[in-house]
C-alpha cells in the first residue's frame, strides 16, 4: 500500500498535467456547442436580421481600402458606361450637303448650361464618319 501511495505522488504532476489539458479540452467543446434555443425566438431573430444589414451596409457602403465593393466596381462601371455611350448613333441636325466640313451643327461656345456637369462628348463618342446620320438620312427612314 505504501509503495501504491509513493507512486501516486510521484505521478501527481503529471496526473495533474492531463487532467488540466482534458478540462482544457472540454471547454473548447462546450464552446462550439450552438446556444440553446431562445426564450424568444422572434427577439433573435431580429437580432440577426439586424446583424446581417450591418454587414451589407457596411459592404455597401465601401471601405477606405482598394478592395472595397465600390473600389472594385469603380473601372468596370466606367467601361461599361463608355461602351453603353459608343452605342449612341451620331446624330447631326442638318442636311449632309450643307456640312460640308462635317462639322457640329452646335458650336461649343453655345453649349447648354445644363450639359456643364456632364462629360465631354469626345470622352466617350467615336469619330467615325460612315456612322453620322443627318436629316436626310432619317426622313428616308421615315419616309420607308
Amino acid at each position: 500500500m505504501l509503495i501504491v501511495i509513493r507512486n501516486t505522488v510521484t505521478r501527481l504532476p503529471e496526473l495533474h498535467g492531463a487532467l488540466d489539458s482534458l478540462l482544457e479540452q472540454t471547454d473548447q467543446d462546450i464552446s462550439r456547442l450552438p446556444n440553446p434555443p431562445s426564450a424568444e425566438p422572434m427577439a433573435e431573430l431580429l437580432k440577426l436580421i439586424n446583424q446581417f444589414i450591418r454587414s451589407v451596409e457596411q459592404v455597401v457602403t465601401g471601405t477606405p481600402d482598394v478592395n472595397g465593393l465600390i473600389q472594385a466596381l469603380r473601372e468596370p462601371q466606367g467601361e461599361f458606361k463608355k461602351k453603353i455611350r459608343q452605342t449612341a448613333p451620331d446624330f447631326r441636325p442638318l442636311e449632309r450637303h450643307n456640312n460640308p466640313n462635317n462639322t457640329l451643327a452646335m458650336p461649343l461656345f453655345l453649349e447648354p448650361s445644363f450639359l456643364s456637369s456632364e462629360e465631354q462628348e469626345s470622352d466617350w463618342q467615336q469619330v467615325d464618319p460612315t456612322r453620322t446620320i443627318y436629316i436626310e438620312d432619317v426622313m428616308k427612314r421615315v419616309d420607308s
